[in-house]
């Protein structure tokens, strides 16, 4: 039977993530998932570039993580479209750096499915407000 990809399947992914479960995003992601955010170009300042899961967990997520008081950005879906085999999800989410500054963003991640496993995720996000994070938060 062929996968079709639904706006409950999406949410169950992401809603689970936002109460801090990571294992449906992590059960539902491809071993060989690619994942670009803002540009292909890495940039370690603006922490753009092309990733694969386990990249973006050690040169992203853990760096970011570790300039955030709390370590986690307490993120809110606020919209789920899919088209095809793809899924348009807006998140926003709010943090404290650990310079005490307020770290609130707004994501756009556009996930590509296949077989019922994103392959590929384009990630848009406000990356000058990301480099401000790192420049003022220095490990």
């Amino acid at each position: 039977m062929a996968f079709t990809l639904t706006k409950d399947h999406v949410h169950s992914i992401v809603d689970a993530a936002t109460r801090g479960d990571m294992l449906p995003f992590m059960t539902a992601a491809d071993p060989e998932l690619r994942w670009v955010i803002g540009s292909e170009k890495k940039d370690a300042a603006r922490m753009t570039g092309a990733y694969t899961l386990a990249s973006w967990g050690a040169e992203i997520g853990a760096p970011l993580r570790a300039r955030l008081k709390d370590g986690v950005v307490k993120m809110n879906v606020t919209s789920v479209d899919v088209i095809g085999n793809k899924a348009f999800v807006e998140w926003n989410g709010e943090a404290t750096q650990l310079n005490g500054a307020p770290y609130n963003n707004i994501w756009v991640l556009i996930f590509s499915e296949k077989t019922g496993k994103i392959v590929e995720i384009r990630e848009y996000l406000d990356t000058a407000l990301v480099q401000e994070v790192v420049q003022t938060n220095p490990l």
